[in-house]
Parts: C-alpha cells; sequence; structure tokens
C-alpha cells in the first residue's frame, strides 16, 4: 500500500512569466496601518536566458528581507521606543516641550502601537501625506464634528463640522526629525536593524530669498536724513513699536521685491543713524 503523500507547502510569493519573455515577482511585506494598504515587494526581471533563475533570487531575496524586519530584535512598539528615547533625551526645557507635544498629538496616535518590525519607510511618508492633507488625520470624515468641550454635553452653534488644516511643513520636518532620532538610538539599541526613516522624505523646504538688496537701497536705508525723513526720529530717539510698525510700512512701500526686508532683519537705531545689527 502506497504511503499517504505529504501535504504541498505553500510557497510563498509569486513568480510571474510575462508575455515578453521576463517575469514579475512579488512577496507580500505586511500591512501599512496608516494607509490601511498590504504592502508588497515587487520586482521585473528582464527576459533572457537566465531570467527564471534570476527571477527564483529575487523572490528568496525578498522573503529574507521580510523575514528579517518580522524577527526583530525584541517586540517593543513604537510607543515603547518614544518612551525609552525622551528618557535619555538631553535638551533644553523648552524643546523636550516641543517634542513631547508633537509626539502626543500627532505621532502616538498614528504609529504609536505599531511593533517597530512593522514601522516601513512607506508608512511612515504615508503619516506624512497624512498629517499635510489634515492634521488630525480624519481620512476625508466630512461628517465629523469638532465639539467645543470633552465629554458629554449638548451641542450648540461652537460645536462645528470639521474643516481639514493641513500641519505646516516645517512641522512635518519636525516630526520627521523626532522619528530619525528616536529609530537611530533603536538601532544603536540593537532593538530593530535599520532606520526606516532613513529613506522617507519629509516635506521640502521653503527656499529662502538670499538676494542682498542693491547698492542705492542699502545706501539710503543707512543715511540718517532718509530715516529721519521717513520715521520722523529725531537724534538719541529709540526705535519704539509705533517707530517699528513705521519702519515695516516703510519698508513695505519702498521695497516691494522684499529684498530689503530679507537682507536686514534686525536694526537698531543709535543716534539717529540706523545700523543693521546683522546681515546675510
Amino acid at each position: 500500500m502506497a504511503s499517504p503523500s505529504k501535504p504541498r507547502r505553500r510557497t510563498r510569493g509569486s513568480v510571474e512569466p510575462l508575455a515578453n519573455g521576463g517575469f514579475r515577482v512579488k512577496v507580500y511585506a505586511g500591512f501599512d496601518s496608516v494607509s490601511n494598504k498590504r504592502l508588497y515587494l515587487d520586482a521585473t526581471v528582464p527576459p533572457g536566458p537566465g531570467a527564471a533563475t534570476d527571477a527564483e533570487k529575487l523572490r528568496i531575496k525578498f522573503l529574507a528581507q521580510v523575514d528579517e524586519r518580522r524577527s526583530p530584535r525584541t517586540r517593543a512598539t513604537v510607543n515603547q521606543m518614544l518612551d525609552r528615547y525622551l528618557t535619555v533625551l538631553d535638551v533644553e526645557p523648552t524643546t523636550r516641550s516641543t517634542y513631547e507635544g508633537y509626539i502626543r498629538n500627532h505621532i502616538r496616535p498614528a504609529l504609536g502601537p505599531l511593533p517597530l518590525s512593522r514601522l516601513e519607510t512607506e508608512t511612515i511618508e504615508s503619516f506624512y501625506a497624512q498629517l499635510r492633507t489634515c492634521r488630525v488625520r480624519c481620512g476625508g470624515g466630512r461628517r465629523l464634528v469638532e465639539h467645543r468641550v470633552e465629554g458629554e454635553h449638548t451641542c450648540d452653534d461652537r460645536c462645528r463640522r470639521h474643516q481639514c488644516k493641513p500641519l505646516s511643513a516645517s512641522a512635518v520636518r519636525q516630526i520627521h526629525a523626532i522619528l530619525s532620532s528616536a529609530c537611530k538610538r533603536a538601532v544603536r539599541w540593537n532593538w530593530i536593524n535599520t532606520n526606516p526613516t532613513d529613506n522617507a522624505e519629509p516635506p521640502t523646504a521653503a527656499r529662502p530669498n538670499t538676494r542682498p538688496p542693491t547698492a542705492g537701497r542699502r545706501g539710503r536705508l543707512v543715511d540718517p536724513a532718509w530715516v529721519n525723513r521717513r520715521l520722523l526720529l529725531r537724534a538719541g530717539d529709540t526705535l519704539s513699536p509705533p517707530a517699528l510698525a513705521r519702519l515695516e510700512a516703510t519698508l513695505r512701500t519702498d521695497d516691494p521685491t522684499g529684498e530689503l526686508g530679507a537682507a536686514w532683519s534686525s536694526m537698531v537705531l543709535v543716534t539717529s543713524d540706523l545700523v543693521p545689527e546683522r546681515s546675510l
């Protein structure tokens, strides 16, 4: 009597032949808890004599990458990493307060329960994209209501329908810096093997206007007669708040391109001379 055959083990990943003779390799890599989408590693192997062998080697390589992320040296979550990170963070009190605010209001609600092994670059970039669309990551919930107080209450006109307000690009870059620093320490602690933020791209910073003022405008700005005529100042006067307001209005009027305001951003009045404290 023939012995019963052993059940075939299901192959992980797929190698799909293409019409041109190449192969498409695809391996399941997990679930993105931010975008609620499945993640896959996939690539196409061009046609050739060894295309089938190359495709199988690529499938094995993808599986090794997935297994490496699924078998971390700790089962810690992002929340636990952030807790540990804050205990060793050595910064000024104001900086710490800022970091804690970003972590409490944005990072923990989105990524906190996620195991570090599932914190992927794609997940992080999806998180950034959501913040740039809506700072509370409402997901397009048009029926969401922003209540005036927490807990049970009677709604009135102060409880308004939610309107999406994006988080500024600079704030998202700050969040990226916090995540990057925390993950860097996690790598050093052997909690994870690689830093998932290394390949994540936060929003780009606005390019500053670094053009210096022309010689004519610079000379007019520091000319005492021009300053007195424009700001009605006398020798020995100081730049009071009203004078500063008049100076700003003057710069807007005489410098529509913003060159002077950008290049001479901090000024003091010394014996009726307007002297720049610093320039570009």
